[in-house]
């Protein structure tokens, strides 16, 4: 290959990532939106029912949330990923009393390590809203980071009643989410993102996979 004909193909694949990735940030323009409807529609909730201790809670969670939500980060460490979770997660239990936990494996670098900023969130909205929203305090969410040698792996599992994988639903953001995983491989060619989904009457698990992302 001719010098001309490599820095040819150089700029051209630095083409193909820069409009990858403004096609990433317009996705993620359009799950911020979606994830705030759902945070302002459980405020209107808590006020209906004249709960107004809990709306205050729900509202200072909220403000830090959006903050973070809003932030354009490309990249944000497992720490701060675990603390927009539990922001958000610690929101929603004042309306649905759930239980959760979210859990790092000791080998992981959290302060270091660093994620695709709001990757799992989408998941987790799914997890409370269309999954355990109905079984009150009966309800269980469990998020975990965990390493498997190279590879980074990133899991929501739930106890509701499951969904039909296979199909894109109204309101669940998933075919955003996977849009948005798609870009996000075609960025990051040398470490794949792989989405796993399994649901059943007894619950659904979400598994992203960074390979060779250690």
């Amino acid at each position: 290959m001719t010098v001309k004909k490599a820095a040819k193909v150089i700029a051209q694949k630095s083409q193909e990532k820069e409009i990858a990735k403004l096609k990433l940030d317009s996705v993620r323009s359009q799950l911020n939106p979606h994830f705030l409807f759902n945070a302002l529609a459980g405020i209107q909730t808590l006020m209906n029912k004249n709960e107004i201790d809990n709306a205050n809670r729900y509202l200072t969670k909220f403000a830090r949330l959006t903050r973070n939500v809003l932030d354009h980060k490309d990249l944000i460490s497992l720490t701060s990923e675990k603390t927009v979770l539990d922001d958000y997660l610690q929101m929603e239990q004042l309306r649905f009393g759930f239980q959760y936990q979210i859990t790092a494996s000791a080998d992981l670098d959290v302060e270091n390590i660093e994620i695709p900023a709001m990757l799992l969130q989408p998941f987790v909205e799914n997890a409370v809203k269309h999954g355990i929203a109905g079984k009150g305090n009966d309800g269980k969410i469990e998020i975990s980071f965990t390493k498997q040698q190279t590879d980074l792996i990133l899991s929501v599992k739930d106890n509701g009643n499951g969904f039909d994988v296979e199909k894109d639903y109204a309101g669940l953001g998933l075919a955003l989410t996977k849009n948005r995983i798609s870009l996000l491989n075609s960025i990051y060619k040398e470490t794949p993102f792989l989405l796993d989904m399994k649901a059943n009457a007894n619950g659904t698990l979400i598994r992203i996979t960074i390979n060779q992302w250690l």
